[in-house]
């Protein structure tokens, strides 16, 4: 799993809590101009990885998904999956309730972690495969 910011932090905490052993998780200190071959050699340190997560907890409309999504996507086997894992798509940048935050960021972690790979409602945290559509409500 992939991600940038204090959200590594959470997933941190989220796997030791549960002791879950077969998740890695990589920080990306900088993503422009992107590290291309750091985030190759991520990839190959880990051959028999299947899904490769990008995590974050900005709205899928914002921060570095749609970014960085074909970089993240570049150096994968036909054998590994690139799926985003965070909010939603929303206006704002923040819920703006301190509890509706804790809530979102719960649940985008408890996602990233351990959640089944399926494309869900855009309205609620999920993993998506990156080259999935969204559905239409």
């Amino acid at each position: 799993m992939f991600c940038s910011g204090k959200v590594y932090f959470d997933l941190l905490e989220a796997r030791r809590a549960d002791e879950v052993r077969n998740v890695a998780i990589v920080r990306l200190e900088q993503i422009y101009p992107f590290p291309a071959e750091d985030y190759a050699a991520a990839i190959r340190r880990y051959p028999n990885a299947r899904e490769v997560v990008w995590c974050q907890e900005e709205p899928q409309n914002q921060g570095a998904w749609y970014q960085i999504r074909h970089r993240l996507q570049e150096p994968l086997s036909h054998k590994q999956e690139l799926l985003y894992s965070g909010r939603a798509p929303a206006a704002a940048p923040a819920a703006g309730i301190l509890q509706l935050h804790t809530i979102q960021q719960n649940g985008l972690v408890a996602a990233a972690i351990k959640a089944a790979v399926k494309e869900e409602s855009a309205r609620s945290t999920s993993r998506l495969r990156a080259t999935a559509t969204r559905k239409s409500s």
